[in-house]
């Protein structure tokens, strides 16, 4: 057996180890660590309205600025009135003149100190005394206002104004109108005439002609719109009952005024009425009525007034030496004269149907009492007007009167020209 020991085995070299790597930088320590856990985001903002977007959009920002910039001047505009206001509110008679005094004045500041009264005031003010010291100045006073009935109404109710203050009047007057008349007479020519509107009907006839210039000069002296209306005569015409004229566009049996006047100025009708001399109603009248005027005369004239709410009084100026007649016609070829008031009573033989227009005519002349009709004033130059011209007068409350005239006119002989 060999004894020469065995060899060891041969080792092999390891490798080199190889040198640690180098740490790490800082900055990839710091990466390296775990990040923290996210912070909760906050909620989203709401999203504007439609209408706010729409209002922003057309310049609904300027809208707002200017609106607090108009409220804020109204204010400071309500806080300033209210102050000037208040600061000069005065007491009556503040303003009053210490003239009288002495010293400067201590009438005024006693005005000005007085203690106010505890009572209310009255809503009526007080009269303020004026003074002067010259002897020879000249005060000014201003005009009363024109109060209407309405404004008289609206002034006895008691209103609020700005900054408390309350106001008040009390207040009357007299009225001229229908249902509430308060006349006071006018003299003309003697006779008292308690009227604001007449109407006037001169006889246009031969005899009265020179008169009518000057009486007409002074009834417009004392009714400068008194509506004077010319016709033939004083005739006062009535057949079957009815006035003659009193309606439009009738025919009649009998002469009528105007075929009257033509016969007795050698066929030359009446003159006719200048309208422009009318008042606008009394123009209206004419136009409407001449016609039925020109037929029947002061008969027919009367008939239409008592129906006009326009005049207060009528006035009829003649010598009444053309009076009141009446016709039967019916069963009659040839109307049959069965009134006239010039003769004797026993010579009416009309029924009480055909004289019943003279009820009517003294029943609405009543009326004026409660001015629901014209008075009746006659003038009469030569005879007393015939009983029913007089009844009618005192319903009515009106009068006659006799007048004496110069035989030549008022003014004198138109020939020999004025006096």
């Amino acid at each position: 057996m060999d004894s020469t020991p065995p060899k060891p085995p041969r080792l092999r070299a390891r490798a080199p180890t190889p040198p640690p790597p180098p740490p790490p930088p800082a900055e990839t320590v710091a990466a390296a660590a775990p990040e923290p856990a996210p912070e909760p985001t906050p909620a989203a903002a709401p999203k504007p309205s439609l209408f706010s977007h729409r209002v922003f959009r057309f310049g609904g920002q300027g809208l707002v600025v200017s609106l607090l910039i108009h409220g804020l001047l109204l204010f400071i505009a309500t806080a300033w009135v209210v102050s000037v206001a208040t600061n000069h509110k005065q007491e009556p008679n503040s303003f009053a003149t210490g003239a009288g005094g002495g010293r400067g004045g201590e009438r005024a500041l006693a005005q000005k100190t007085k203690v106010k009264p505890s009572t209310p005031k009255s809503l009526t003010k007080s009269a303020t005394k004026l003074t002067s010291k010259n002897a020879n100045a000249q005060l000014a006073l201003p005009e009363m206002p024109d109060v209407s009935r309405a404004a008289l109404g609206a002034m006895t109710t008691t209103s609020k104004g700005f900054g408390g203050g309350a106001g008040g009047g009390v207040g009357g007057g007299l009225g001229v109108g229908k249902g509430g008349k308060n006349f006071t007479g006018r003299s003309v020519m003697g006779m008292k005439i308690s009227a604001a509107h007449i109407a006037v009907y001169f006889d246009n006839s031969a005899s009265m002609e020179p008169y009518l210039a000057g009486v007409e000069k002074q009834i417009k002296e004392q009714f400068p719109s008194a509506d004077v209306f010319r016709y033939y005569g004083i005739f006062n015409l009535n057949l079957d009952g009815e006035v003659v004229g009193g309606k439009p566009n009738q025919k009649y049996p009998i002469e009528t005024v105007e075929q009257i006047a033509a016969n007795r100025n050698g066929g030359r009708r009446m003159s006719a009425n200048d309208p422009g001399k009318f008042s606008p109603g009394g123009r209206n009248l004419l136009n409407g009525k001449d016609a039925q005027f020109r037929t029947g005369g002061v008969g027919a004239w009367i008939d239409v007034m008592l129906s006009q709410k326009q005049y207060d009084a009528i006035v009829i100026f003649s010598d009444f030496e053309d009076g009141i007649v009446q016709y039967r016609s019916k069963g009659n070829t040839i109307p049959q004269l069965v009134f006239d008031a010039d003769l004797k009573k026993d010579s009416d033989s009309r029924t009480d149907a055909e004289k019943a227009w003279e009820d009517r005519w003294v029943n609405t002349f009543a009326l004026a009492t409660d001015h629901k009709a014209p008075r009746l004033y006659i003038y009469s130059t030569s005879k007393e007007p015939q009983d029913l011209y007089k009844r009618c007068v005192a319903a009515s409350g009106g009068e006659f009167k006799m007048v004496t005239l110069p035989r030549a006119g008022i003014f004198g002989d138109p020939k020999k020209g004025k006096k």
